[in-house]
């Protein structure tokens, strides 16, 4: 929300320029919208987003302007360029005037990425099976057992019959009784699912697992694309052509950073010691920022 405040501020503020004659070097203007030391240039290098808020809204209606004369290949063929140079994403990642990111965030994307990795046991489904045996051995023709199979299902060794030892099997399991031969009898699947699943947890290992570094990720594609003409190749040089309305930035301080108590210069060595800002909005005081960054009250 903070962000969306800035962007419209600074938008109005564009939009006052345009209709309005007003310079912040007028004494009437210094007077009543600004302190008597306040820096255009010196304010926008102190918050970079104003000026990233600014380019990006330019590259925006530079590309609107220009779409119709491209063809959705030409389009789709640039931001693919885009996204896969990793010198020209870097760059604009971690220069504060457009995406602002700092180089250690840079970094740390193509890092391993080091979790855990569990390994267990075998898993294993229970099946149960029918035994078909004459009527005279047992009154329902059956016997019914349950047998711990590995999957996938097929048979062997042939000679297992308790239900505690493994047999091995494999093929899938469909709707067709399967019948298997188990040591002298023939035992058959009762339905077509395999049963629950079991898995083996007395052999559970548990290591490291290290997956390399991928570079920027889809939300940082998604940011950076902001700053992609699609109608040229070498966007830096386009980005560097944009002309920054430090007067809008200006605007931005007297309507809206200075009653929120944002620094509009860098604090003195006399001023390093001052209290730190505990005003919220509408601030009553000035504010500068030290080498820290820490804002402090300017008296």
């Amino acid at each position: 929300m903070k962000l969306l405040n800035k962007y419209l501020i600074s938008v109005a503020a564009i939009s006052m320029v345009a209709c309005s004659s007003m310079d912040v070097s007028d004494s009437e203007a210094v007077s009543e919208n600004f302190p008597s030391d306040f820096n255009n240039a010196e304010y926008a290098q102190l918050h970079p987003e104003l000026v990233s808020l600014q380019i990006r809204d330019y590259v925006k209606s530079h590309n609107a302007a220009v779409k119709n004369a491209q063809t959705n290949e030409q389009i789709a063929a640039d931001q693919a360029a885009f996204e896969a140079n990793m010198d020209l994403l870097h760059e604009i990642m971690v220069n504060p005037i457009y995406a602002g990111y700092s180089e250690t965030y840079w970094e740390n994307l193509w890092l391993p990425v080091v979790s855990e990795k569990t390994t267990c046991g075998k898993k294993f489904v229970t099946l149960n099976v029918q035994k078909l045996v004459a009527s005279a051995e047992a009154e329902s023709g059956v016997d019914t057992i349950d047998i711990k199979l590995q999957e996938p299902i097929t048979v062997e060794p042939a000679g297992v019959m308790e239900s505690d030892k493994m047999v091995h099997v494999s093929g899938m399991v469909d709707s067709v009784l399967q019948e298997f031969d188990i040591g002298d009898s023939v035992w058959v699947m009762k339905g077509s699912k395999m049963g629950s699943s079991v898995v083996d947890s007395s052999a559970c290992v548990t290591v490291p697992d290290s997956v390399p570094g991928t570079g920027p990720q889809k939300n940082d594609i998604t940011f950076l694309k902001n700053f992609n003409f699609t109608d040229t190749e070498d966007d830096l040089a386009a980005l560097r052509e944009i002309k920054i309305d430090t007067l809008a930035i200006s605007l931005q301080y007297s309507m809206f950073g200075r009653d929120n108590g944002w620094a509009y210069r860098k604090c003195t060595e006399a001023e390093a010691g001052n209290p730190a800002i505990t005003e919220v909005y509408p601030v009553t005081k000035l504010y500068c920022v030290d080498d820290s960054g820490v804002v402090r009250e300017i008296k």
